[in-house]
């Protein structure tokens, strides 16, 4: 207890008159107290003018400064350890670098960095970094960088990053990235990007992008894309592009796209679009010029080419077969309006 009570003494007697204890040499073995380029095993109440420490850094308190010194080796800190950059291991309450952290981070309240957050980063709120944050990332409440985060993320309440999402990522909340998201992206209620998503998007609400969506996206409610889709889309409401939408596209309610359908389109509702090249079925068909096979309750076309099946079909420029109970065809010259079957070639 005796010599506790010295060695803590000595430390902050050190620290604050800037001084250090080294043994056997001034830059390795031992040091206890503030000295700022070492190698080998460093003790310190709280750091100040860092420069670099090599080996094994131990702290009892917050860094007065995190804007100068390199830890590489391990970083253990009672409060936690911080310094312009750690290589290695970090381990305290928080761990956190003006500039980059590199390696194994584990902070008991979070991990964070001015700049890059690269490795396996584990923080029991988050973890963050103010450009991007790369490798293993696991926050209780969440994980978020300014630039781009890539690897596997896992946020408690969500994953958000302001350049791109890449890779594994899964948020309770929601996932979301300005730019790109690529890869397997689950979020409790939902996932967006504001400009490409492509891989897999799961929310339970909705999952869309500003700009183009390929691959697998489901969104509970609904999913989207401001521009084009390319994939399998399905909506427990609706489905619908600006532009277009090329493969398989479900919704209970409806599926629309601004121009075109390319594909394989199903909705409980409508469907709805200016040109649709496939097989389309929906309580009601809304399309400019269809080409293809169609069934429906009733199919509404400008022009139609190909094979359609339903209870009343309306074609103004008919090119193929319609069947239904009631068929219009605006084409034929005698035989516009006929039941069961209606045709022009």
């Amino acid at each position: 207890m005796r010599t506790m009570s010295l060695l803590m003494g000595l430390l902050v007697v050190s620290t604050l008159s800037a001084q250090s204890l080294n043994i056997p040499a001034k830059q390795w073995g031992l040091s206890i107290g503030n000295s700022k380029k070492f190698t080998g095993v460093r003790i310190n109440f709280s750091d100040k003018n860092l420069e670099e420490i090599n080996g094994l850094n131990i702290t009892l308190w917050k860094a007065r400064s995190n804007e100068t010194g390199v830890i590489n080796g391990v970083a253990l800190g009672l409060v936690g350890p911080e310094a312009r950059e750690i290589n290695g291991l970090g381990f305290g309450l928080g761990v956190g670098a003006g500039k980059r952290l590199r390696g194994v981070s584990l902070g008991i309240l979070g991990v964070g960095a001015g700049g890059d957050v690269l490795g396996i980063n584990i923080g029991g709120l988050g973890v963050g970094g103010g450009n991007d944050v790369k490798g293993i990332n696991i926050g209780g409440l969440g994980v978020g960088a300014g630039g781009d985060i890539k690897g596997i993320n896992i946020g408690g309440l969500g994953v958000g990053g302001g350049g791109d999402v890449g890779g594994f990522s899964f948020g309770l909340l929601g996932v979301g990235a300005s730019e790109n998201l690529c890869g397997i992206a689950i979020g409790g209620l939902g996932v967006g990007s504001g400009a490409h998503l492509k891989g897999f998007a799961l929310g339970l609400l909705g999952a869309g992008a500003g700009k183009s969506v390929k691959g697998l996206v489901i969104g509970g409610l609904g999913c989207g894309a401001g521009e084009n889709a390319t994939g399998i889309l399905l909506g427990g409401l609706g489905v619908g592009t600006g532009k277009s939408l090329n493969g398989f596209g479900f919704g209970l309610v409806g599926v629309g796209a601004g121009e075109q359908i390319k594909g394989m389109s199903l909705a409980g509702a409508l469907i709805k679009t200016k040109k649709f090249t496939g097989i389309g079925g929906a309580s009601y068909l809304r399309v400019d010029h269809f080409k293809g096979f169609s069934f429906a309750g009733l199919t509404n076309f400008h022009s139609s080419r190909g094979l359609s099946i339903a209870i009343v079909n309306v074609s103004r420029e008919l090119h193929g077969l319609q069947l239904g109970l009631f068929n219009y065809t605006g084409n034929n010259r005698f035989f516009k309006f006929t039941p069961i079957l209606n045709a022009h070639f």
